[in-house]
């Protein structure tokens, strides 16, 4: 009399299954990070309209959140904006770090830029670039810097020096403005996938040796 042994344990086939599933879909969502990454270095970058009207200087000087003069020292260029780190020297309004960052954008017709080493008298609001302290606008007031600088001692009296916090580009601040927060999550959750992934092959593997092996089940016992 002779038997043989049967299909393998069921836990063993539900354990197998459960692991060929994680790995598509780990395959599947890295593709589509992937691909979605692909994208967003193809796609163009985007362009936008401005229409600047004449700007009254004392509402202009009144109505910034920050007026200071200052040198660029550094610049990031970026997609559609660029980020520039000043070297503050006089401060009328604002809480302004003697080192501070600036955003300017550049995918519109207003937009703006600095030449690095020359000082400046900015007119600034609440930052929109990434890693920025403070953001200039290509709309300001059509006149002379000394005017300018006249127009913001009558509105807020002598400058004086720097007092509020630094804000440098440092090499963090680089790696942000670089790469954007979005682009950051997809790069992250396609190694997420490529980790999940590769776990689930080793425990496939590991579940298909734990399995009885076809020569095992295929052997008989004769009596």
């Amino acid at each position: 009399m002779s038997t043989s042994q049967g299909p393998p344990q069921p836990k063993y086939v539900r354990s197998q299954r459960l692991w060929r599933t994680v790995r598509r879909i780990a395959f599947g969502g890295l593709v589509i990070a992937l691909l979605t990454v692909v994208g967003f270095f193809l796609q163009g970058v985007p362009q936008g309209t401005c229409s600047c009207a004449v700007v009254d200087p004392d509402g202009a000087v009144a109505g910034a959140a920050g007026v200071f003069i200052g040198t660029p020292t550094k610049v990031l260029h970026g997609r559609d904006s660029d980020l520039y780190e000043i070297q503050v020297t006089e401060v009328f309004s604002g809480e302004v770090g003697a080192v501070t960052t600036v955003g300017t954008s550049t995918n519109t017709e207003c937009s703006t830029s600095f030449v690095v080493g020359r000082p400046s008298l900015l007119l600034v609001t609440a930052p929109v670039s990434a890693g920025a302290r403070w953001q200039a606008h290509g709309c300001g007031p059509d006149v002379s810097a000394a005017e300018l600088r006249a127009t913001a001692q009558t509105t807020y009296g002598p400058a004086h020096a720097p007092e509020g916090d630094r804000a440098e580009i440092t090499t963090w601040t680089r790696f942000n403005y670089k790469v954007p927060r979005t682009l950051q999550f997809l790069i992250l959750a396609a190694l997420g996938c490529v980790s999940v992934a590769g776990y689930a092959t080793r425990e496939l593997h590991r579940a298909q040796r734990a399995a009885p092996s076809e020569s095992e089940r295929g052997d008989t016992i004769a009596e």
